[in-house]
């Protein structure tokens, strides 16, 4: 079967653009590429740029309006619209939609981006999700407290990575929330006690086709309001609830509006102590920080190039190559306070990488979202029992860095309890 035809425009954000000519060796007869500086070379720019059918460099894609991007693909007779970053899925169906191209529609876009329109898709398919209400003033958000019960859950309804998020412990909390000036639409939900997954894989044509489990030891919120670890490993095919996440996943895909040919999706859910899987939420993205790392190593599969390659319609390009192997990776955040000590390696079993990042001496505060961290970690997983690993890793942490003032740990309510000393 012949290649799907340029020329593609690609509208990234992400570090992808030294390896576009792994997916795509007509780079410099096929591809626009809008980025930003990402990871070109700051030198030689207009020799780099020779590489691609056209290249922009921009500060932020935001820079330019959609007209400017409309009128850049007329210019150059694009036939796609290729994107990957979380915030790029709804501008790129509305190009798509403007100038009449084929891809992920409006529709789909945004039941993939807008919670409130996802989880009530999700729900009337019998998914569980958690209670919700899209409300516009404070006094909506206190009728759906005073009916769930605290804590309560804040969100944008297209935010990502918790940016943006808020947790609201009691009524004092609720009434310290500033109002919006001009009444947007604001997402409230019921807080849900559970252990957190994700689910990252592949779906085609509203079928999930490749989905891998995984145990994380927080949800992100965690990370941006606390110090907890972005931690995540995947887990064995003999844990009883690896299929029951992918069974959970295929649900989740087949429920919402299908993106045609192939693409990478992030889904996120709760296992409460009752035993119900609760999704949190899905994206029609690759997932952040090292997920696409990890997965690749195990995979033989960039995410991020087989979505480029499924939004170009070459998804047949795309080849598993599994080595069996499972990893995981951590990225510990910056706590509120001065970073006095920093482990230089680490000394586990299983430790593939770890690098220190942090600065000895800094005084780090408040970030609004999930940033760079003091240190990263991946690590290879052999075990049953995924959480356990998991929680080694994080008490080695624990053990082992050193802040001064630090005002944001993990309240005990919701740290994870450490190993009795005959589990170790």
């Amino acid at each position: 079967m012949a290649a799907e035809q340029g020329p593609f425009l690609l509208l990234n954000t992400k570090e992808i653009v030294s390896r576009l000519h792994e997916w795509f060796p007509d780079a410099e007869r096929e591809l626009v590429v809008v980025t930003t500086r990402a990871d070109i070379p700051t030198a030689d720019l207009d020799a780099y740029a020779e590489r691609f059918l056209h290249l922009e460099v921009v500060p932020s894609l935001w820079e330019l309006p959609d007209a400017q991007l409309a009128d850049l693909a007329r210019r150059f007779g694009v036939r796609r619209i290729l994107s990957l970053g979380e915030r790029e899925v709804l501008r790129a169906a509305r190009l798509r939609a403007e100038l009449g191209l084929p891809g992920q529609s409006l529709a789909s876009a945004t039941a993939y981006r807008d919670k409130h329109v996802m989880k009530t898709t999700l729900a009337a398919a019998g998914l569980d999700v958690a209670p919700m209400r899209a409300f516009r003033t404070n006094d909506e958000l206190a009728e759906f407290a005073w009916k769930v019960g605290f804590p309560v859950v804040v969100k944008e309804l297209d935010s990502g990575a918790s940016n943006g998020t808020s947790v609201l412990m009691d009524e004092d909390a609720l009434s310290a929330l500033p109002e919006r000036p001009d009444g947007a639409t604001r997402l409230a939900e019921a807080w849900v006690e559970g252990d957190f997954y994700h689910v990252n894989g592949l779906m085609k044509d509203g079928e999930a086709v490749l989905a891998v489990p995984s145990r994380n030891l927080y949800s992100d919120w965690f990370s941006v309001a606390f110090d907890a670890p972005t931690m995540t490993g995947m887990m064995p095919d003999e844990d009883p609830l690896s299929e029951r996440l992918r069974d959970t996943a295929r649900q989740v895909v087949a429920a919402l509006p299908a993106v045609p040919g192939l693409c990478a999706f992030h889904l996120e859910l709760f296992h409460t102590a009752d035993d119900r899987l609760v999704v949190c939420e899905i994206a029609s993205r690759a997932g952040a920080a090292l997920v696409t790392d990890v997965h690749e190593a195990v995979l033989g599969m960039n995410f991020y190039g087989a979505s480029l390659l499924g939004q170009a319609g070459r998804g047949d390009q795309v080849e598993i190559r599994p080595t069996g192997e499972r990893l995981g990776f951590v990225w510990f955040p910056p706590a509120q306070g001065v970073l006095r000590a920093l482990p230089d390696t680490c000394p586990l079993p299983g430790t593939v990488t770890y690098r220190a990042r942090g600065d000895i001496g800094r005084r780090y505060g408040s970030a609004p979202g999930l940033g760079l961290p003091v240190a990263e970690m991946v690590f290879r997983l052999t075990g049953p029992d995924t959480g356990a690993e998991l929680r080694r890793i994080e008490e080695w942490w624990d053990d082992n860095v050193v802040w001064e003032h630090r005002t944001n740990a993990v309240p005990d309510r919701w740290k994870t309890p450490r190993r009795k000393p005959a589990d170790a």
